[in-house]
């Protein structure tokens, strides 16, 4: 009788560090870690995107804010291209982008609908390629798109 406890508590024993060990190594499996038979995931690649900050704009007509813009704008980049490829540029990008797009609504801010998508994009692409190179931008993306009256 005695030893067939014995033997209990050590199969016991047993069966819990077996599960201890499994339980520990869960996590590193899960991670794609250990484990020979699976195959590592392969990289994926395509565009990289910059996200710039959002442009508040006031259209102004005589002397009050009659509306306010709010526009906000990624850029997709080439493939291959490194959002950090861009960085240095990033400051001149945004300032050119403000000064493009106070422009193209004051020229508009008598018509009944200042913010109209595709001559946003239109304009910015142009103004992107003039100030990091033809090229490197594959589009101007409007993420955010307001306009409201004051």
């Amino acid at each position: 009788m005695k030893s067939r406890a014995s033997s209990i508590r050590r199969g016991v024993s047993m069966m819990f560090a077996v599960g201890c060990l499994s339980f520990a190594a869960a996590p590193a499996l899960a991670a794609g870690q250990g484990g020979s038979e699976q195959a590592p995931a392969p990289a994926v690649s395509g565009p990289a995107f910059v996200k710039l900050p959002l442009f508040n704009i006031p259209v102004i007509e005589g002397d009050k804010v009659t509306r306010l813009i709010t526009v906000g704008v990624a850029l997709e980049l080439v493939e291959g291209l490194k959002p950090g490829s861009i960085e240095e540029k990033k400051p001149e990008v945004i300032d050119a982008f403000l000064r493009d797009l106070y422009a193209m609504f004051a020229q508009r801010s008598s018509t009944s609908r200042v913010a109209v998508e595709g001559s946003i994009k239109r304009r910015l692409a142009q103004t992107a390629d003039r100030v990091l190179g033809p090229g490197k931008v594959r589009q101007v993306l409007i993420m955010d798109l307001l306009e409201r009256p004051r």
